[in-house]
C-alpha cells in the first residue's frame, strides 16, 4: 500500500480530480500555497498495483517543468481500509504486471558510476580468488565470488540499455571494465611478485578458466537472465550473484595470472573466456529485463527506449555470434 500526493496548479486541478475519479480512488483535497501561487493538494491511499498506472496517467496531464507540479510516492506501514482493499483485490485481478520502474531506478543508480567501496570489494575478491585458483581450492574461489561486487553493475548496465539512458549505460560499462581492469592487474602484480618468492603452480582451476567453449557462451547468457529477472522479482542479489561472479571473476584473475607468467595460450584463454561471459550475462539481463516489460514512465521515452535497447541486442547478438564461430573453429 502506498500513499500518492500530487501537487498541481490551480488549472490543472480539475484534470488531475476527473482521473483519480476515473480510477476509483478516494482522496483527500485541500489548497496550498506555493510562492504566492494557489495550487491544489491531492493526497490519496493507493494499492502498489495502481501505483504505476496512476503516475503514467498524471504524468499525461501535468507538466512537472513547473516547479508547483510535483508526484510524491510514500510507503504505508499499515492502513485499515474495506475500500481500497475491493479495489486492490480488483487490480490483482484485471491489471498485467506493473513495471517496477522507480525500484529499479533506486536499486541500479548506485552502481552507474564507479566508487571507491565498489573497488575494494573487487580487489578484495580478487585476493581470495588467487589463493582459491593457486591452491586449487573450489571453496576458496566460491568464497571469492560471495565478495565480488560484479552484478550490480552489470544489471544497472542491462536496466540503463533497457530503458534507453545512453549516457549512464556508457558510465556503467566504463565502470564494469575499470573493474574486471582493476581484477586483472591486481592479479598479474601479485602473481608476478610471488614468482619470484615460490614456484606458482597451473592448477587444475587455473586451467579450468583459460578454455573456452560454446557451452560458455550459453552459461553466460542463462546467468544473467536469471539475475535480470532477479532485479525485477526483487530477490536478494546475493541468490545470484554468486552464479555472475563465477562467471566473471575467475576468469578474470586467472588473465592476469597468464598475463604475470607471459603464458599466451592461458592469457589469451582466459580473456576470451572473460569477454565472452561478459557480453553474455550483459545481453541475457538486456533481453530478460526487456520480456518483463521494463520501460520509462513517460510515453514519448519509450519509443527512443525500444529502439536503444533493440540496437544494444542485435549489436552484442553479433559479436556473441563471432565469438561462437572463433570458439568453434578454434575448437575445431
Amino acid at each position: 500500500m502506498k500513499k500518492l500526493e500530487v501537487t498541481v496548479t490551480k488549472n490543472q486541478v480539475e484534470n488531475v480530480r476527473e482521473l483519480l475519479a476515473d480510477l476509483e480512488l478516494s482522496y483527500a483535497y485541500s489548497t496550498v500555497t506555493i510562492d504566492n501561487e494557489e495550487c491544489g493538494f491531492f493526497s490519496s491511499l493507493i494499492p502498489d498495483q495502481l501505483v504505476d498506472k496512476a503516475i503514467a496517467e498524471i504524468l499525461k496531464e501535468i507538466d512537472l517543468r513547473l516547479k508547483e507540479n510535483t508526484i510524491s510516492v510514500h510507503s504505508i506501514e499499515a492502513h485499515v481500509s474495506t475500500y481500497v482493499d475491493r479495489i486492490r483485490k480488483k487490480i490483482v485481478e484485471e491489471s498485467p504486471p506493473p513495471n517496477p520502474f522507480e525500484r529499479l531506478v533506486d536499486t541500479t543508480e548506485k552502481f552507474t558510476h564507479l566508487n571507491k567501496d565498489l573497488l575494494i570489494m573487487a580487489l578484495f575478491a580478487t585476493i581470495i580468488a588467487l589463493g582459491g585458483l593457486f591452491l586449487d581450492n573450489t571453496v576458496t574461489v566460491i568464497g571469492a565470488m560471495l565478495v565480488s561486487p560484479l552484478l550490480g553493475p552489470i544489471n544497472a548496465f542491462a536496466f540503463n540499455a533497457t530503458v534507453g539512458r545512453v549516457k549512464k549505460l556508457v558510465r556503467t560499462e566504463a565502470s564494469i571494465l575499470t573493474l574486471l581492469a582493476s581484477v586483472i592487474a591486481l592479479s598479474a602484480l601479485i602473481t608476478f611478485a610471488a614468482s619470484f618468492i615460490v614456484d606458482l603452480p597451473v592448477t587444475s582451476q587455473i586451467s579450468l578458466r583459460s578454455q573456452t567453449t560454446l557451452t560458455d557462451v550459453g552459461i553466460g547468457v542463462i546467468l544473467d537472465s536469471a539475475g535480470g529477472l532477479a532485479l525485477v522479482a526483487a530477490v536478494p542479489e546475493i541468490l545470484v550473484g554468486v552464479g555472475v561472479a563465477s562467471a566473471l571473476l575467475p576468469p578474470a584473475a586467472v588473465t592476469g595470472i597468464g598475463l604475470a607468467l607471459m603464458n599466451n595460450s592461458l592469457f589469451f584463454g582466459a580473456l576470451t573466456l572473460t569477454i565472452v561471459y561478459l557480453i553474455g550475462l550483459e545481453l541475457g539481463c538486456t533481453v530478460m529485463l526487456r520480456a518483463k516489460g521494463v520501460h520509462p514512465r513517460r510515453f514519448y521515452q519509450k519509443a527512443d527506449a525500444r529502439k536503444h535497447s533493440a540496437y544494444f541486442i542485435v549489436t552484442f547478438s553479433i559479436l556473441l555470434i563471432i565469438l561462437m564461430i572463433i570458439i568453434y573453429r578454434a575448437g575445431g
